[in-house]
Formats: C-alpha cells, sequence, structure tokens
C-alpha cells in the first residue's frame, strides 16, 4: 500500500512518541528516517524467515517512496504538539 498523509501522519505519531527528539526534525530528515523504516518493512514482509543480516542484505532491493512533500503534508494533519 501507498504511502497517503492520513497513513504518514499516524507513523509519525508512533515515531515522536518512541523519539520525541525528532519532533524537531526536517520534512527531509523525516522523510529519511520513514523510508529507512519502509523498506525494511517491506523487506521484512517479502522475506519473513530472513535473519535480520539478510533483511538488511536487500533493502537495496526497495525503492524509497516516502518524500518530503508527503511528510510535509503528513506534519499539516498532526498540528502543534498537544501537550505544548
Amino acid at each position: 500500500m501507498e504511502p497517503t498523509p492520513g497513513r504518514l501522519a499516524g507513523q509519525l505519531r508512533y515515531l515522536f512518541e518512541d523519539h520525541p527528539e525528532l519532533r524537531g526534525a526536517s520534512p527531509d530528515e523525516l522523510a529519511t528516517r520513514l523510508n529507512h523504516d519502509d523498506r525494511f518493512a517491506r523487506a521484512r514482509e517479502k522475506y519473513p524467515l530472513r535473519s535480520d543480516a539478510e533483511i538488511a542484505e536487500r533493502v537495496h532491493e526497495f525503492d524509497e517512496r516516502i518524500t518530503p512533500d508527503q511528510v510535509r503534508a503528513a506534519l499539516a494533519q498532526i498540528g502543534p504538539r498537544d501537550d505544548d
């Protein structure tokens, strides 16, 4: 399933819960992080019985598909922090 702003917004919420320091990251930095996670997840899905090392060797098979513009749209859906 292709990433949509709504889906990315959900991923960003989880990412910010686990790594609050990333709230100040740029859309480019967040796109890089989300692409890393997305590519590993797709490799894990395609090769479920492979070791982590084997998955890491296969990540190059998967293109990056999350752009900074998509991240900006997702951030706009999230809005400001609730705890500010």
